[in-house]
């Protein structure tokens, strides 16, 4: 594998390629990250290699070039001839590959000869598929440094990558934490609410498991009267989570959103936050409702231990466990003085660990060669910005 180490101050010349680009967490890494990048004076482009969508307009409108070379099917794995030509087109230094597609970028990136090939892995399926470790041992063959967006998902990558199991790093995701900063001003001009407004904001799809949210806030609705549940997103499994709602008497407390583009106004109305989910890596909207100073309830996952401090800055409750899920969420509701330290310490802790520039910086890092140490986290971390 090459290692070139490109003198600090080059702009650099970077591809991102993704599956595509629908408003969802990993997608919205990828635009932040694109954004700041071009901002700090390289020439970034982005790849789709199944179709675009929404924030594909949103990169464009800001003179970002995304262009879908189509690459379909497990045999574009082996060889995926117009995304190899595209890229010896566009010559770019770096390739940075995220979710669901890496083994083909990085073969087809090898090909074009591309000198530094970078992935990012932002979540695991649940489950995952039988032959993704074979996948990601012949990925790992073509890439110079892969990175995990938790600890957990670390330690999964090093024990399915072989020998390039010491490229594995860990960068979290970050936050913009002025974009998601809460306004003096309030939200909305109408007379006081009297309502407790619990909020969530995923996908709506297996594996953040909103029927378990839905099957806890039945208890929550049940204890207090006053209390609802604010639903921002859409996929899939809408119309069973509104059914299963109505089935339990909460069509007019459980509220669907829909897809919501002004995320930081929405968050705004929340008191409380609350995720679900069987697995994940960095959840963005946990960032974003702590960076807002929203106190956050969630499952023990993927990388939201170490997103919460350990539990020091929002409530971690086993996955699956409808009960502690509840519990927890009467805790915020009913406990003014824990809800307002969860709140401080949320807004406090990401500022200092999970910041968009410190983010990106690392990853600039990454890009022009930077070498890491992975044998504790913190040392992850703080080798990415050297």
């Amino acid at each position: 594998m090459s290692e070139p180490v490109w003198r600090e101050g080059k702009p650099l010349s970077i591809q991102m390629i993704v599956p595509s680009l629908p408003r969802a967490g990993m997608e919205v890494v990828v635009t932040n990250l694109t954004l700041r990048l071009v901002e700090l004076g390289h020439r970034v482009g982005v790849t789709c290699l199944e179709t675009d969508g929404p924030l594909a307009e949103t990169l464009r409108a800001r003179g970002v070039d995304v262009k879908v070379v189509p690459a379909p099917g497990v045999s574009s794995n082996l060889r995926a001839p117009l995304l190899e030509a595209h890229l010896r087109s566009i010559r770019p230094d770096v390739v940075h590959s995220h979710s669901g597609v890496w083994l083909k970028a990085a073969h087809a990136a090898r090909r074009a000869g591309v000198r530094r090939v970078v992935h990012t892995a932002h979540g695991l399926l649940s489950p995952e598929p039988w032959f993704a470790p074979t996948l990601m041992w012949a990925a790992a063959r073509y890439t110079d440094a892969i990175v995990a967006v938790s600890r957990p998902l670390r330690g999964y990558l090093q024990r399915h990558c072989g020998r390039a199991k010491s490229r594995v790093c860990v960068i979290p995701n970050g936050v913009d934490t002025k974009r998601f900063a809460r306004s003096e001003a309030p939200f909305m001009t109408a007379p006081p609410r009297h309502e407790f407004r619990l909020g969530h904001v995923a996908r709506l799809e297996s594996v953040k498991n909103q029927r378990l949210l839905i099957e806890s806030f039945a208890r929550v609705a049940a204890a207090e009267a006053e209390v609802i549940l604010m639903i921002a997103g859409d996929g899939p499994l809408r119309g069973d989570l509104q059914a299963q709602a109505d089935r339990l008497g909460l069509s007019d407390r459980v509220r669907f959103a829909g897809e919501v583009k002004d995320i930081p106004r929405w968050l705004q109305q929340l008191d409380a936050f609350v995720l679900s989910s069987d697995a994940e890596g960095t959840p963005m909207s946990i960032l974003e409702a702590l960076s807002t100073g929203v106190p956050v309830v969630s499952t023990a996952v993927g990388g939201i231990p170490d997103s919460l401090d350990n539990g020091r800055a929002g409530i971690l409750v086993p996955p699956g466990d409808a009960s502690a899920l509840a519990s927890a969420m009467l805790t915020v509701v009913r406990d003014t003085d824990q809800r307002a330290a969860l709140a401080a310490r949320g807004r406090e802790w990401v500022q200092a660990e999970y910041s968009e520039e410190s983010m990106v910086r690392r990853y600039e890092a990454l890009y022009r060669g930077a070498a890491f140490s992975v044998a504790r986290f913190e040392e992850a971390v703080s080798t990415c910005a050297e």
